[in-house]
């Protein structure tokens, strides 16, 4: 997020109450024009469909970041209808109580079929899908920092969720290890697994061997997208990169149907991410004969949810 769209978030949090209306049972919200339309999310469960919009919200150094972690107060309450004009998104629900929201995120995380959807893209000022340029992604000591910060949450759920299925000697994939701070932190929380990380970014590479020699942990340089080719067959897959700004959806969806190959019969697939999921992860299990375990998450003790779908390959 850059200076100008964080001067701007920040203003609308903490001005939100007026951008709402509310008329007895029946409530409005106008997302005015410009670069949040992404932040716009739906919470479905069963036949019901809440819409809310996620505010920046301080991290655990206190400065204000766009996480992942969905709070029950960002809901704005069941969805009605929305319209498009030039003053931007006009969204009108049904008003309730926060506890009911409460309620909601609690019941959320108890329902199989619950899931999380960020339906409009990030886009550039030619109304193109926003992606980060090549250099972003070259290893610098502030990006490394920002990079483990972010994804503190969805390690400790990883962690936990493969502490509880994994089987021993399970073989552990991330194609998009970036930092290899994430499949590092799942090594040494399951020491009876094998763990291969890999990256088409040559500077990522260098610093997780160098940050991380020493560890039972395989590095490579290899674009994912070429991972089946080259012969990796995983037990468990992690795909955190086929997310909002790191990818289009067009290269998220290649990608997913690329790498999915590489699971054995009876392994899983994670899909999770700092920004929003892009593919149709649903549908797509459904074309390619995928069980959906689940697809949302919270901390133990937290309320909250973020995206975190786990779905799990047919035995032969």
């Amino acid at each position: 997020m850059n200076r100008l769209d964080r001067t701007r978030e920040l203003a609308l949090a903490r001005s939100m109450n007026l951008h709402l209306n509310v008329n007895g049972d029946i409530g409005q919200y106008i997302e005015p024009p410009g670069s949040g339309l992404h932040h716009v999310f739906f919470l479905r469960m069963n036949d019901e469909v809440w819409v809310g919009r996620k505010l920046v919200q301080r991290d655990r150094h206190f400065r204000w970041q766009a996480a992942s972690v969905l709070k029950p107060g960002m809901l704005l309450g069941p969805h009605l209808h929305s319209l498009w004009g030039n003053e931007g998104l006009s969204i009108d629900f049904r008003a309730v109580s926060a506890e009911r929201k409460t309620q909601t995120f609690e019941r959320a995380l108890r329902q199989a079929d619950s899931e999380i959807v960020f339906p409009f893209p990030v886009l550039d000022a030619c109304g193109r899908e926003a992606v980060c340029p090549a250099d972003f992604w070259q290893c610098s000591e502030s990006l490394v920092e920002q990079l483990n910060d972010d994804e503190q949450h969805l390690r400790e759920h990883c962690v936990g969720l493969l502490q509880a299925n994994a089987e021993s000697g399970a073989m552990i994939y991330d194609p998009a290890c970036s930092t290899g701070e994430f499949i590092t932190r799942l090594a040494r929380a399951l020491p009876d697994c094998q763990f291969l990380g890999s990256d088409r970014s040559a500077s990522m590479i260098e610093h997780a061997r160098q940050a991380h020699r020493g560890t039972c942990v395989e590095f490579r340089l290899l674009d994912a997208i070429e991972a089946f080719d080259a012969g990796i067959h995983c037990d468990v897959l992690i795909l955190r990169f086929l997310n909002a700004e790191v990818v289009t959806r067009r290269e998220a969806r290649a990608a997913f149907e690329s790498l999915i190959r590489c699971v054995k019969p009876g392994g899983r697939i994670l899909v999770f991410g700092h920004t929003p999921v892009l593919i149709p992860v649903t549908w797509l299990a459904a074309t390619h004969n995928l069980q959906l375990e689940s697809s949302v998450a919270a901390r133990p003790g937290k309320m909250e949810l973020f995206q975190f779908y786990c779905l799990k390959v047919a035995k032969a």
